[in-house]
C-alpha cells in the first residue's frame, strides 16, 4: 500500500527504510530486524484471517484486535516517513471490511501536554501499553448505516 500510495511522490515508496530511526525518546524496530519483525506480525494478522470475520464480534473486541496490530506496526515503523497516515489507511480498510465507518480518530487530536492523543497514545505502543491506542479506536468505531 505504501509503495502505490506514494510512488509518485517519494523514491523510497514501499521500501524497508535502510537506517535506524527514532522519534524523542521512541526508537522503532532496528533495521537488522525490519523484515523479520515484520513477517511475523503479518504472520500472525494472516493467522487472524485478516480480521475479516471480526463483524460476528463485539465493538470492544474489534477495537482490541486493531489496537494490537496497529502499536505492532507503529512500532516497527517499516519506511522512512509516512508510516501513520499509511497505518491509518490500512486499519481503515479493515474497518470498513467488517461494517464500520472509517475510524474517526478527530477525538484524538486534542492536544494535551504538547501533543495530540494520537501522538501519545502511538508512544506507549512504543513501550507496550496499549490501552489508549483502544480507547481512540473504540471511541471512533461506528457501524456504518
Amino acid at each position: 500500500m505504501h509503495g502505490k500510495t506514494f510512488s509518485k511522490l517519494y523514491d523510497f515508496a514501499g521500501k524497508y527504510r535502510n537506517v535506524n530511526i527514532s522519534k524523542g525518546y521512541s526508537t522503532f524496530c532496528q533495521v537488522r530486524f525490519l523484515e523479520q519483525t515484520s513477517n511475523g506480525i503479518f504472520d500472525k494478522l494472516r493467522n487472524d484471517e485478516y480480521l475479516k470475520n471480526y463483524f460476528e464480534k463485539s465493538k470492544e473486541e474489534f477495537a482490541e484486535k486493531l489496537a494490537y496490530y496497529m502499536c505492532e506496526l507503529i512500532a516497527l515503523h517499516p519506511f522512512l516517513e509516512l508510516n501513520g497516515r499509511i497505518l491509518r489507511l490500512f486499519f481503515d480498510m479493515i474497518a470498513t471490511y467488517n461494517g464500520y465507518e472509517y475510524i474517526d480518530y478527530k477525538d484524538s487530536l486534542i492536544i494535551e501536554d504538547g501533543d495530540n492523543k494520537y501522538i501519545k497514545a502511538s508512544i506507549d505502543c512504543m513501550t507496550g501499553k496499549d490501552n489508549k491506542m483502544y480507547q481512540i479506536i473504540l471511541n471512533g468505531l461506528k457501524k456504518a448505516k
